[in-house]
């Protein structure tokens, strides 16, 4: 078989069960969880061109807006209420549909699974081991309970897997890498940074391409193109931000906290002379969203409230999230539950390659081991240096405020990844060889993922199931998974 064919089958594959995964019904259920409330807000606020700041940068929200604008399924209900008080309640809002608000957030949740089966397939140009490896991102259950809903780390996820897909290119390419090159990872990367500031991790990506191609002469303008791509999306990002902002509500809260927003006077003045489409006045807004970003550091709640947790707990999936718990209403002995709950082998196997990498990277370092394959040591260390600079990023910020499990998302990726790559260094061998024990061992692997996935499933689709039936899906004991009942 052709290899592009054969490279497409597998790709159609994979979009075959990422779909089942993470894209069907993902409008169920019929009711906001988690960040949902505030989030679908922010893009009604959008459609109704009302100004507002958030945590976050625009860009993600924007897709939801998107979505909810293309398919227009709440015209006839009324949110004028909800616009006013910046959030909506989580219980069911009589007519309100899901189907535009999670349609771009799913999509990427099930656009992610055919990225990391490419970004295994660039490592490896192995299908097989691709497609079997993949698995461990189509059948994680914290990530397909959050991918599914009106949230931002989809988004994140999936421009995020761009600009390394990207990087691996330009990493193995062999000619000389243009300005064209540098400028486009850097729009990949702007991307994922203005979803979310933690995507600003990937600049690491640039300092390891620029090391590989050590041309001191070229350095000023790779780095001048790359620093412009990532002008040109945050420029784009906030014009358009701005630009759907023409009125504006003052001194209203925004989520549960006691924060008064507001624009500057400056700002206030752009919107009441009509002047938010002016390119040269973009600064303004811009500054007063920035300063939103910094101001509720002081004034969220600390570490130990609610369900946030450290950091340093998140490899070992300490301390989860339930997102929705609600009885049934045909049978009064069973409820149905929407947790953040890790498939505990697929963070296990991230663990696992990590401590392995971090061993590997040490010796290589102290005591000068030879290295069988220098090429995919060279991605070990790449993918180490993602993972621990995003864990001590956001280790740091913990010490200043409240954050909880789903920010680990992405790192985990980067631990999936660190597995495929440790897993093809110590195996290199009989992969070569196509050793038949070895392949059967691998089915093995992936099918215990799979059969871990199915038990948990329940609290990730939001199933009916009785009290017991929810403590069962508990798979490690020290995880603070929540099955509450009434």
């Amino acid at each position: 078989m052709n290899d592009k064919i054969k490279t497409l089958f597998y790709c159609f594959l994979v979009l075959t069960v990422s779909y089942f995964t993470y894209f069907h019904d993902y409008y169920k259920p019929d009711m906001a969880y988690y960040d949902e409330h505030h989030y679908i807000i922010h893009a009604e606020r959008y459609i109704h061109r009302i100004v507002f700041f958030d945590t976050n940068p625009p860009l993600g929200k924007m897709f939801i807006a998107l979505g909810e604008k293309l398919f227009n399924p709440n015209k006839n209900v009324n949110m004028e209420e909800q616009l006013e008080r910046g959030y909506i309640f989580l219980a069911p809002m009589e007519g309100f549909s899901f189907v535009g608000v999670r349609f771009f957030p799913a999509l990427f949740g099930l656009l992610n699974g055919l990225l990391i089966f490419l970004i295994f397939y660039g490592l490896s140009k192995n299908h097989f081991l691709s497609l079997m490896f993949g698995s461990l991102y189509l059948f994680e259950n914290s990530s397909i309970v959050h991918f599914r809903g009106a949230l931002l780390d989809s988004t994140l996820v999936f421009f995020s897997f761009l600009t390394i897909l990207y990087f691996i290119y330009l990493y193995e390419k062999k000619e000389k890498k243009t300005l064209i090159n540098y400028f486009v990872l850097g729009l990949l990367t702007g991307l994922a940074v203005f979803t979310k500031m933690v995507g600003f991790i990937l600049v690491l990506l640039l300092l390891f391409l620029l090391f590989k191609e050590l041309k001191v002469k070229e350095l000023f303008k790779q780095v001048m193109s790359y620093l412009l791509g990532l002008c040109v999306i945050c420029f784009a990002v906030y014009y358009i931000h701005v630009a759907l902002g023409s009125n504006i509500i003052l001194d209203h809260d925004i989520r549960d906290m006691e924060i008064k927003v507001g624009a500057s006077n400056e700002y206030i003045q752009m919107i009441k002379n009509k002047d938010i489409y002016n390119p040269l006045k973009l600064y303004i807004p811009m500054k007063d969203y920035f300063n939103y970003m910094r101001a509720p550091k002081e004034s969220l709640p600390m570490l130990n409230a609610e369900i946030g947790s450290s950091p340093l707990g998140w490899p070992i999936g300490i301390k989860n999230i339930s997102y929705v718990f609600a009885g049934d209403e045909v049978n009064s002995n069973k409820w149905w539950y929407l947790n953040f709950q890790g498939n505990p082998v697929n963070w296990g196997f991230g663990l696992l390659a990590l401590l392995l990498s971090v061993c590997l990277i040490i010796a290589k370092i102290t005591f000068k081991i030879k290295i069988s394959n220098t090429r995919i040591y060279s991605y070990i260390l790449i993918f180490t240096s993602l993972y621990v600079g995003y864990m001590i990023t956001v280790t740091l910020i913990a010490m200043e405020r409240i954050l909880y499990i789903h920010t680990y998302l992405l790192p985990l990726f980067f631990s999936f990844i660190l597995f495929f790559l440790v897993f093809n260094y110590i195996f290199e061998e009989y992969i070569i060889k196509k050793d038949k024990v070895l392949y059967v061992l691998i089915f093995l692997l992936m099918a215990q993922i799979f059969y871990v996935y199915y038990l948990t499933s329940p609290v990730t689709y939001g199933k009916s199931i009785t009290y017991l039936e929810c403590e069962k899906t508990r798979l490690i004991n020290f995880w603070e998974d929540d099955c509450t009942y009434e």
